[in-house]
């Protein structure tokens, strides 16, 4: 795993669920996302998911817990519903490893075996919210380590899209989802993509109020909040980002993973108060 984990800064950005990448695409953030919860408890039910992988993933050992959460789902008798959860806890993993990862080329083909697991849990259990935004989460990470115009030849963000959906149309009112698809809508409107790839920011920005109201301590969502809202720099979204950013300082990390965003929340902040140039410098190299 890249030592990168362990630094408040990266050059790349993956979430909350989460925390995450964007090139015309999504958070992994909510990885942190992604999108995904791999700080606090997981989407895909950790009583189903191989116990000494979960542990694993929440101590940060996302390698080994992916290989033993994909081993279990491997071995699992117990039904499609196991098989799901231990394959979404193995890309939950992988999505982790590759957004803290800082070589491309590494993270781009982890983000590839995350897809695949993510795919496989989708097949067991099609109704499983999670197993869509781990898709998603890493269909992002691969846009994010690849040039735009490979990400957009190959339809990576529309494809992410369409798994944020899938996962809204199971769950309305579900968090992570919400959160995931508000990162999305408002980074590719900042990005230029909203009128080609339908991405409203202020539909967004209602989706993260949502999301927050829905899971207000949560320091992945908040800070993804904070961070895409400070980004977008639209004044009347700053009181919100600023109150998310508080949340995600002060907040209690539930893991390893929230933890380093927790580390990444303190530089924005920092970024912030040191003024315009160094905040933009901060989004980024956090994007």
């Amino acid at each position: 795993m890249s030592s990168d984990f362990n630094v408040s800064t990266s050059k790349r950005f993956g979430f909350c669920l989460l925390a995450v990448v964007f090139v015309f695409g999504i958070p992994t953030r909510v990885l942190a996302s992604i999108s995904q919860e791999p700080q606090a408890a997981a989407m895909s039910e950790p009583q189903l998911a191989d116990g000494q992988a979960f542990t694993l993933f929440q101590a940060g050992d996302f390698l080994t817990a992916a290989e033993e959460a994909a081993l279990a789902a491997e071995a699992a008798q117990s039904g499609s519903a196991v098989i799901a959860a231990n394959f979404v806890l193995a890309a939950r993993a992988l999505n982790a490893e590759a957004y803290f990862e800082q070589d491309r080329k590494t993270a781009r083909r982890t983000a590839n075996k995350a897809l695949d697991l993510a795919e496989a849990g989708i097949e067991a259990n099609p109704d499983l919210v999670e197993a869509h935004l781990q898709a998603a989460i890493a269909l992002s990470l691969r846009a994010g380590n690849m040039s735009a115009v490979k990400a957009l030849f190959l339809n990576l963000p529309s494809r992410a899209r369409r798994e944020i959906d899938a996962a809204l149309a199971i769950d309305q009112e579900n968090a992570w989802a919400l959160s995931t698809s508000a990162a999305w809508r408002v980074e590719v409107a900042r990005r230029g993509g909203g009128s080609v790839f339908g991405a409203d920011p202020d539909e967004g920005f209602e989706e993260f109020l949502r999301a927050r109201a829905l899971m207000p301590e949560n320091v992945s969502i908040a800070y993804e909040c904070a961070l895409r809202l400070l980004a977008g720099e639209r004044e009347e979204w700053r009181e919100v980002a600023l109150e998310a950013l508080a949340v995600a300082i002060a907040g209690t990390p539930a893991s390893a993973y929230e933890a380093a965003l927790q580390r990444r929340a303190t530089g924005l902040q920092r970024a912030l108060e040191a003024g315009p140039a160094t905040l933009r410098k901060f989004i980024d190299e956090n994007d």
